[in-house]
């Protein structure tokens, strides 16, 4: 693959081989073969000898000693000086490289003057081939790509550099017209493991004894540390047995990778657990109710680890599934579930539906990556307006929607409706109901979804408050949608401020019948950064003050990882301190479509709490 190992990068500082071994059993000896084929015998054992040799982080000075599948292997000295860039590769117009599959059909990396685009052509298994080309059409730099690959976590094959996976044949990168040699694809396994609809039984995977425990007392994630196995020796979604350091199985996962949570509970025990269709058939039998509903036609059907399928969401967006992927432990099996989805919804509701997939996972600052692409079904049947966006229905209301296509390429496209609050929408409409006329503050209001409820049921005035004026031109749409379901756009004023300073800024004697509070978990306004932690608890005790007495506030903490309890303490220390009293508190859940565990609190994608301010 590579004919010459004398060019050497200008840039490199330190001369230091950091490879990953492949899934196959090789003596050290043998990997470093592969690194430095033309390394002299001498200079292989002096680096053994003098302790240059790490694997796993532990130095290694057994030569013919095996390396664990998938071990991290460092090698420092002379060594590495023998090691450089072919020099007929570094500076080309287009090129070819081999890497771990992508999770991205295509993206933009590198800095700044050295950008370059990729697009994934060919995949087999766990392997894919991306055909690099760089963004102002200059020549490219092979040592910008091979790094720019590597801090995505897809370092090319071959490259012993930075840390990939060391394939017999060296380098896996060619100039764009040559033809492949005859090991281009690897004939050995890279990575270890299958995806869990292979019907395997996992391979064993280490895991600290707290961890065990935690899976144990049922919670689905394994985070990092320093007893358990390295994820990385895994292609992301394997099947894994769970094996606690200190004897003792805790079932089986799927492996995320690198990061926080490296993997995810597939199930409690090791024997037959349920495939991926059968648990997507469970998750539509749950949501039996919503299928057959002739009002609502956007609700969420799979909920992740709660419908046993981890780091998966699909939602039903009437004529569209969207499928969104938040951990790479369901890279193996997305398709499996995607295709039983397709099936399940034609045979529930006589629907074809069109499938939209979106990555929505952690990446490298300054990386341009397509998160949302049509997978299943054609563009122009999906009926987009000229913002790219179909409207869907709920409980009789239109909503218009945006499936990620609009903007493809943005990290975490919204959909402009969260379904998680329908519940929430239904119960501030009955508030109305019983004594309508009111007028209702809906502070972050996003697209207005609240709004377009509260003045369908009735309500006589509703200000709007968001410091998007995109959203905000949103939310006039939405109004427009409902005129025939009562919603009349004049009994609405929308506000282009920030929640707080409108807020701040209302007269003392300003009372509104009700008032909704969902707030972002974090977000700049000018100056001024908020923060639920810090702010919300200021933010409700304000809208108390400005509560009619009778008056309602629904009131929501979306960041998952606060105490169990804040925000009841938040409402009474916020009702305390504006001297205001509540003749109830009532919990505000999600739908029963977000399905949570009480050991699983980040699961659960908000706490709300739905108040009234005493008559006296």
């Amino acid at each position: 693959m590579t004919s010459t190992h004398r060019h050497r990068s200008p840039t490199r500082r330190e001369a230091r081989l950091t490879f990953r071994a492949p899934a196959a059993l090789l003596s050290a000896a043998e990997l470093l073969g592969r690194a430095v084929p033309e390394a002299l015998r001498e200079v292989q054992a002096d680096a053994f000898r003098e302790g240059a040799v790490e694997v796993a982080g532990r130095t290694h000075r057994d030569a013919s000693g095996p390396v664990a599948p998938g071990a991290r292997v460092s090698v420092a000295g002379a060594l590495g000086e023998q090691l450089g860039l072919p020099a007929a590769l570094e500076r080309v117009a287009t090129a070819r490289a081999l890497v771990p599959a992508l999770p991205w059909s295509r993206g933009e990396l590198g800095e700044e003057g050295q950008r370059f685009r990729f697009e994934q052509t060919v995949r087999r298994g766990a392997l894919a081939e991306v055909r690099l080309v760089h963004v102002e059409g200059e020549p490219l730099v092979l040592e910008g790509v091979l790094e720019a690959l590597a801090r995505l976590g897809h370092a090319v094959i071959g490259d012993a550099w930075h840390g990939g996976i060391l394939a017999s044949g060296g380098l896996r990168v060619l100039r764009e017209e040559a033809a492949d040699p005859s090991d281009w694809w690897p004939r050995e396994p890279l990575l270890l493991g299958t995806g869990p609809q292979s019907g395997g039984k996992g391979t064993s995977f280490a895991i600290s004894s707290a961890s065990a425990q935690v899976l144990r007392r049922g919670h689905p994630w394994v985070l990092a540390d320093e007893e358990s196995a390295d994820p990385q020796c895994f292609r992301p979604g394997a099947l894994v047995r769970f094996e606690s350091v200190r004897g003792g199985a805790a079932g089986l996962g799927v492996v995320d990778g690198e990061g926080r949570c490296v993997a995810r509970r597939w199930s409690r025990a090791t024997a037959r657990p349920s495939g991926v269709e059968r648990r997507i058939e469970e998750a539509f039998e749950r949501r039996s109710s919503l299928l057959e509903s002739r009002e609502t036609d956007a609700f969420r059907l799979v909920h992740g680890e709660a419908d046993a399928l981890p780091g998966l969401a699909v939602d039903r967006l009437g004529p569209v599934l969207r499928v969104l992927i938040s951990g790479r432990s369901a890279l193996s099996f997305v398709e499996a579930a995607r295709d039983a989805a397709v099936r399940a919804l034609r045979a529930r509701t006589g629907v074809e539906p069109s499938v939209v997939e979106v990555m929505h996972l952690r990446r490298p600052r300054g990386t341009r990556l397509e998160c949302a692409r049509l997978v299943v079904g054609q563009r122009d049947a999906l009926g987009l307006d000229e913002a790219g966006r179909f409207v869907v229905r709920e409980r009789g209301l239109r909503f218009a929607v945006d499936p990620g296509l609009a903007d493809p390429w943005r990290s975490a496209p919204g959909v402009g409706l969260f379904f998680d609050q329908r519940a929430n929408r239904a119960r501030v409409a009955e508030c109305v109901a019983a004594a309508p006329s009111g007028r209702w503050l809906n502070l972050f209001a996003h697209t207005g979804a609240f709004s377009v409820a509260l003045l369908a049921a009735g309500a006589r005035e509703v200000v709007s408050v968001d410091l998007s004026g995109r959203v905000l031109a949103w939310l006039d749409h939405n109004l427009a949608l409902n005129r025939e379901q009562g919603v009349d756009p004049a009994r609405h004023v929308g506000v282009r401020r920030d929640g707080r300073r409108f807020l701040d800024a209302l007269p003392a004697g300003e009372r509104f019948d009700g008032v909704i509070l969902d707030p972002p978990t974090a977000a700049a306004a000018g100056r001024r950064y908020w923060s639920i932690r810090k702010d919300l608890q200021p933010m409700v005790e304000k809208a108390l003050e400005h509560l009619e007495p009778g008056g309602w506030l629904l009131a929501a903490r979306n960041d998952r990882a606060g105490r169990k309890g804040s925000l009841s303490e938040a409402f009474d220390a916020a009702s305390r301190r504006a001297g205001v009293s509540l003749s109830s508190v009532e919990p505000a859940n999600p739908g029963a479509d977000f399905p949570h565990e009480a050991s699983f609190p980040e699961g659960q994608p908000f706490r709300a709490l739905l108040a009234r301010r005493s008559q006296r």
